[in-house]
């Protein structure tokens, strides 16, 4: 095997005859400290900055202010603790993860992941959990796309976290259409009682929920009142982005 010196030098020699490049551009990584995307890609991320909601994490217009619950956290308390999402489903955030979830580009899962690991630490303030779960796809979804993008995230988090991965006891048991097609008052409806958890069990536990993208926010509130009623002591969603 070789050591970490070697393995060092080999990939410094592999990078000076076949530089990488920026995983979205495809320009070439200059840069020091680039590693899977370039300097501009990056900083065009509409990465999320407060004030924002504590509960479903939205951020408010208005950068004026402290941190306080939307109308909607307030009316309607979620089942989840805290959701927190890395930036706004818009620009090139949006285009990574859109190339990730449907061009079968898994390689980006990686960086993604390291993405959301490093992000989370900062917005949830926190990186120690019990477990880590994905948000799951039904079966057949998972036949079509060839993967659950969620799992890989989950994977990268838990893996640069320290923290366990469960990844087959919370399971969509219900085939439902995809949230992004529906209006936001069909989408409650859409996924009322389609998880389940089979699980060696959550019993005060804290568990940390992952997804890709926060739409409305009812599938992930869906699955953490599941895993409430298996007595889940705490449920955070962390997701690469959120819609707004």
């Amino acid at each position: 095997m070789l050591s970490r010196s070697l393995r060092s030098l080999a990939a410094s020699v592999i990078d000076f005859f076949f530089p990488p490049l920026c995983l979205l551009c495809r320009t070439f990584l200059a840069t020091p400290g680039e590693q899977y995307f370039c300097r501009a890609c990056l900083d065009s991320f509409p990465f999320i900055s407060g004030p924002l909601c504590p509960c479903c994490g939205i951020p408010y217009v208005s950068k004026h202010g402290a941190d306080h619950l939307c109308s909607r956290c307030m009316g309607r308390p979620p089942f989840f603790d805290r959701a927190r999402a890395v930036g706004a489903y818009d620009g090139s955030l949006r285009t990574a993860i859109h190339r990730f979830k449907y061009d079968n580009r898994s390689l980006l899962a990686e960086p993604l992941g390291a993405l959301l690991a490093e992000s989370g630490r900062q917005i949830l303030q926190r990186e120690r959990y019990d477990i880590i779960m994905p948000v799951p796809l039904h079966e057949r979804r998972v036949r079509q796309r060839g993967f659950n993008q969620s799992l890989f995230l989950a994977r990268q988090v838990g893996e640069r976290w320290g923290i366990a991965l469960e990844a087959e006891g919370l399971k969509r048991s219900r085939w439902t259409d995809p949230q992004t097609m529906l209006p936001e008052k069909v989408r409650l409806k859409n996924v009322r009682g389609a998880f389940t958890y089979r699980g060696p069990g959550v019993m005060y536990k804290e568990v940390l929920l992952i997804d890709d993208v926060y739409t409305s926010g009812s599938t992930v509130n869906e699955c953490a009142k599941v895993l409430k009623k298996q007595g889940a002591g705490i449920v955070d969603v962390l997701t690469l982005a959120r819609t707004l």
